[in-house]
């Protein structure tokens, strides 16, 4: 028999009213038309153009894939952890950080809900993949880890699905369930009103089709840049 007594208990009911993705497949297969499989070595547009006007010391970033933005950041000396759910995708990263000589980074596969972060503050968190995928009743909880992981003034850079684009389609959140949706797509002002009730916003755009050899960018994207500067 089942039973819920605590909000854990509550979390891992919902989970099973979606559907989610099977990352290792997926990494496995490799047969999705996915940016970040293509351009499995280049790093975010907006990555590279914000580590050039900032000096950050240290970084997470969460849904690293194979290790793209992070073997960036260690490059260019920034002490970095670096999460995926897909243990395939982070044996691909570590293949990826020592061919590239990266030695600042740390990967390390697991569920970020499950994770201990304790007392870690970081300057920079970047999400390139996680939050347009969670379901609904997971998304508060992970502005919250966000949020305690970020250091005062600290920067959070988040790419997601833009609504009309074709990285996934809008619903709202009971039909998420219903439909049993894998990921969603945000318009411009639900990302300033969530994101908004715990960062100050720096910049929030779409994306633009770019891949120049050194970094990518993607129209069915929105670029945001956020800042922990609330009290």
């Amino acid at each position: 028999m089942n039973f819920i007594d605590t909000i854990d208990d509550l979390f891992n009911m919902l989970d099973r009213y979606t559907e989610g993705v099977d990352w290792d497949n997926f990494y496995i297969k490799r047969d999705k038309p996915a940016p970040f499989l293509k351009y499995n070595k280049l790093p975010d547009k907006c990555v590279v153009d914000f580590i050039r006007g900032h000096d950050i010391k240290n970084a997470c970033e969460f849904g690293c894939g194979e290790g793209r933005n992070a073997i960036y950041l260690a490059k260019n000396d920034v002490d970095t952890e670096a999460y995926d759910l897909s243990e395939i995708a982070i044996e691909n990263a570590k293949r990826n950080a020592r061919e590239s000589k990266a030695d600042k980074v740390a990967f390390k596969a697991g569920n970020i809900f499950a994770l201990d972060f304790a007392d870690k503050k970081f300057g920079l968190v970047i999400d390139s993949g996680i939050f347009h995928h969670l379901p609904p009743h997971r998304r508060l909880q992970y502005r919250d880890i966000v949020s305690s992981i970020l250091a005062e003034n600290g920067y959070f850079v988040l790419l997601c699905f833009a609504a009309g684009e074709d990285g996934a389609d809008e619903v709202d959140d009971y039909e998420f369930y219903r439909s049993r949706q894998t990921g969603a797509a945000f318009t411009e002002e639900r990302l300033k009103v969530f994101w908004g009730e715990k960062f100050d916003i720096v910049d929030l755009r779409k994306g633009e089709n770019i891949a120049d050899g050194q970094m990518w960018e993607s129209e069915y994207l929105y670029i945001c840049l956020f800042q922990n500067v609330k009290g």
